[in-house]
């Protein structure tokens, strides 16, 4: 009878961990402004700690035109408004702005993986985006 209910708990507790939805390594819509800033830090010191690695970001979504090229970010503001921190955020695959993007200055969710990409003579730890919300 124990094993019984020994193995019942487990595959409830399995189904639970299944309903709730896709972990991500790092979750900055779960994080507090702190955190998320010491983690962004950590990203651009130890980029290749963060290789591959999952991440779910929200915050407002903007971006500018650097050297001819369209860069895109998702930001995320302190409690005061004036010390942003995020991520440089890529398309995972051919997007058209402004048709396929959000609105600038929009909230958005985006999810994807960490990848180190070529940039501007350098490499850039961006996020390529695997969904926009």
């Amino acid at each position: 009878m124990k094993k019984i209910f020994f193995l019942a708990t487990i595959l409830l507790l399995s189904a639970l961990a299944f309903a709730a939805g896709p972990k991500f390594d790092y979750d900055f819509s779960k994080m507090n402004y702190n955190m998320a800033t010491a983690v962004v830090f950590d990203m651009m010191v130890s980029p290749g700690d963060y290789e591959n690695k999952s991440v779910k970001i929200t915050g407002q979504f903007a971006s500018e035109v650097h050297e001819g090229e369209r860069l895109y970010a998702v930001i995320m503001w302190d409690a005061t408004g004036c010390c942003p921190t995020g991520l440089s955020v890529v398309p995972q695959e051919e997007k058209k702005y402004p048709q396929d993007f959000p609105p600038e200055g929009s909230q958005v969710t985006v999810t994807g993986k960490m990848k180190s990409i070529e940039m501007f003579g350098g490499w850039s730890l961006c996020l390529v985006a695997e969904s926009w919300e």
